[in-house]
């Protein structure tokens, strides 16, 4: 059974450190290649409203040391509620995705089909975006209705599309594409939103940023750039990747520690036969080489295993939206089984380390004296037998504390395993909670509205007038926001500031606290770290050319906007480049919200509205799955490691105290008696291991969620308590020690000479 345990103890981290690194590879691999044959845009523009191609071209023309090639997709901007698949709405997604009708792009900015070509559409098809085919369970064939006006249009679906700019669900746009002549029937009827995209040469970012605001040129929407587009689209499943890698590490830990234990106890038992060993004539080396050569067989066969496991743990693990393999799958795979092979040898080579102590084997003392370490002079204390515990008990403490070394190690090994298991679960009920919009630069609120430039002109004022006598509205907020240029002695930036009130629906701020007054100004992290300012320092703000200085007062987390934006009580004079208005709102107790979202949706077509929750759920919903599957396999893994790694110490423990418990026997102690002590030892190990797991969870929780959400524009975050799946995910690793524990009793060799 010993056997058996270690190389599944093998099997298992090798496998999970296998996984991780073919889904992390297979990431980044299928990003690249999407983004390379989707020929994606290094920089990106929305604008809605009149446009001049002509300014553009002449600004490309004049500035050839920095745009490589630009062009302007012009997109219809169809309402959720008028997109039918499988006669189920889009409603629900009314206010989260904004649905973009598009042909194929010219020259590049590609939309791909599965073979990671171009999809190309005919009149009555229509291309749909990955995210959408997931959701409603589209394939080539079925049919999508579009009304426009009352007017029902039916397509077939013809392709579902790799969108390298607009796939991933983080990203609020989607596009489906149509076939020229449809969509110029469409465009007579629909709004026009326009996309503006550029493909720079080799590090003009900064300078291409710079060169666009001094030339006035649109900007009245969202602006990206290519690397957060490239970091969006491998962020799902980066994240499960990199989650899996981190369980491998914590796993392999938890095996070597075993191992160690595991070795050093063998070399106990093994003394006098090693001692025999070379009194005849072997030497450490020999010996040393076929003590190692058993561990090096549990190696191999671990490879075996490790080999049925990782695959399906693989496939269980990737996904996105990613280009065809075009072979590149032979190189995961390559990869993949080298992490395994590496895993497996680590073992090994902490085994052979260990077995140098063979040279420090006397064997004159194995023979006459059997130990390897030290043998200690002075004689245990005596247990007092006035006290009202039980002896099994205090033998067993006596037990733990004689050998402290090794029940620090197994104290550790469960912190180890607890942390592993209940740490990912709770990030992922954290990202999933409502009042984690406070890190995505939001105040938590009932519903938000948007108004866009571009809308029916007083769309704005219109709908604050109705929140403002409705009897169902408890509290509202309204903030306008424009693309400002922020000036830092460090560089400049555009930034996306919202101008409005800031304490009616506050933020969780990082440092400082709300702008109060005019002259202040809080900033995102991403923003604050450009500009390279903190609290308390100042920065000018560049609106449409007149310039302000605000002294910062706050930063926050923001994974919006491109993680870069600013909040202002004010903007002098309200100029600059209108983005829109947002409305939080608050309903009074007892109004349902999706009923009150549709009914101000119809009041104010020029609005959209959602509730909170649902926007987390649509834009972070298959992050938050996916993080639940790896949350999963890393709970389990933890009990089954947990339970092998106490069944084979408990295993050992008896092999190694067998004269000891002979000893108890003879005194009187019957077999069930003999038994609970090393259970009450495996307890008292459990226990202290569930605390300091559940000690790490709580400090280490904070930093592992921002440094996750850190690269774009996220930070540190308090872990929400401990619900559901998170509230018994240590305690059940723990009790799968106490099991294992009790299997090794259940299955402890009879003793010999016990008469």
């Amino acid at each position: 059974m010993s056997s058996v345990s270690l190389i599944l103890l093998m099997a298992i981290s090798s496998a999970t450190a296998g996984a991780g690194v073919a889904t992390l590879v297979s990431t980044i691999g299928a990003t690249e290649r999407l983004f390379a044959l989707a020929e994606a845009p290094d920089a990106v523009q929305m604008h809605v409203g009149p446009l001049e191609t002509s300014s553009l071209d002449s600004f490309a023309a004049a500035h050839p040391d920095i745009v490589d090639d630009h062009q302007v997709q012009d997109a219809l901007q169809l309402d959720n509620q008028d997109l039918r698949m499988h006669g189920i709405s889009d409603a629900a997604r009314d206010g989260v995705m904004d649905l973009l009708l598009v042909t194929q792009s010219p020259r590049f900015d590609f939309l791909l089909g599965p073979d990671g070509t171009p999809t190309s559409v005919r009149d009555g098809e229509i291309a749909v975006p990955g995210y959408y085919a997931d959701a409603y369970d589209l394939v080539r064939g079925d049919t999508v209705e579009i009304s426009v006006h009352g007017d029902v249009q039916t397509f077939t679906v013809a392709d579902v599309v790799r969108d390298a700019q607009m796939g991933p669900s983080l990203v609020n746009s989607k596009r489906f594409v149509l076939s020229e002549g449809d969509w110029n029937d469409l465009a007579e009827r629909l709004p026009v939103e326009h996309i503006l995209t550029f493909r720079l040469v080799d590090d003009a970012g900064d300078r291409f940023t710079e060169a666009y605001r001094a030339a006035g040129l649109p900007a009245n929407g969202a602006a990206v750039d290519g690397s957060l587009l490239r970091l969006i689209a491998a962020l799902t499943d980066g994240l499960v990747a990199i989650l899996t890698i981190l369980v491998s590490i914590v796993l392999l830990a938890i095996t070597l520690l075993c191992l160690r234990i595991m070795v050093l106890t063998a070399l106990e038992q093994d003394a006098r036969r090693i001692g025999v060993m070379r009194a005849i004539g072997f030497s450490h080396r020999e010996v040393s080489s076929t003590l190692l050569l058993g561990y090096a067989v549990h190696s191999g066969a671990a490879v075996l295993v490790a080999l049925l496991m990782v695959f399906p743990a693989s496939a269980l693990l990737r996904g996105g939206d990613g280009a065809p393999s075009d072979g590149h799958g032979a190189t995961g795979n390559i990869v993949m089984l080298l992490a395994v092979v590496v895993a497996s040898a680590i073992p090994t080579a902490l085994a052979a380390h260990l077995l140098r102590r063979v040279r420090r084997i006397s064997p004159l003392l194995a023979l006459t004296r059997p130990g390897v370490s030290a043998q200690t002079r002075g004689r245990p204390r005596a247990l007092r037998w006035d006290l009202p515990i039980p002896v099994s008990i205090r033998l067993a403490v006596r037990g733990l504390t004689t050998r402290g070394t090794t029940a620090v190690l197994l104290i550790v090994m469960v912190g180890f395993a607890v942390a592993l298991a209940a740490l990912p679960q709770r990030v992922t009920q954290t990202i999933a909670a409502p009042d984690f919009v406070t890190t995505m630069g939001v105040g938590q609120s009932d519903l938000r509205a948007f108004v866009r430039e571009g809308a029916e002109a007083g769309a704005g004022d219109a709908l604050e007038r109705s929140l403002r006598d409705d009897p169902d509205i408890a509290r509202f907020a309204k903030a306008t926001s424009f693309r400002v240029a922020l000036i830092a002695a460090a560089r400049t930036d555009d930034v996306a500031l919202e101008v409005g009130d800031t304490s009616t629906f506050p933020l969780a701020y990082a440092r400082g606290e709300a702008p109060a007054g005019p002259g202040e100004l809080a900033l995102s992290t991403l923003a604050a770290q450009n500009a390279g300012v903190e609290v308390g320092q100042s920065v000018q703000v560049d609106s449409a050319g007149s310039t302000h200085r605000y002294r910062i007062t706050g930063v926050y987390h923001d994974i919006t906007n491109g993680g870069r934006s600013g909040k202002a009580v004010e903007l002098p004079g309200d100029q600059g480049i209108p983005l829109w208005q947002t409305f939080m709102v608050d309903l009074r107790d007892g109004v349902d919200q999706g009923a009150k979202a549709s009914s101000l949706a119809l009041d104010h077509p020029s609005a959209s509205f959602t509730e909170l929750d649902r926007f987390v759920h649509y834009t972070l919903g298959d992050t938050v799955e996916r993080l639940k599957t790896a949350s999963m396999i890393a709970w389990a893994a933890a009990a089954v490691v947990m339970l092998l790694v106490f069944a084979l110490r408990g295993r050992l423990e008896a092999t190694r105290d067998e004269s000891d418990l002979r000893l108890l026997r003879l005194l009187g102690w019957s077999r069930g008696g003999l038994r609970t002590i090393p259970l009450f030892r495996a307890v008292g190990v459990a226990g202290a291991g569930l605390l300091l797991g559940w000690v790490a969870t709580e400090l280490l929780g904070p930093g592992v969620l921002g440094a996750t959400l850190s690269s774009f524009g996220g930070g540190a975050t308090d872990l929400v308590a401990a619900n559901g799946w998170s509230l018994i995910t240590g305690p059940v690793v723990a009790a799968a020690a106490v099991v294992g524990a009790l299997i090794a009793c259940a299955h402890s060799p009879a003793l010999l000479n016990e008469s």
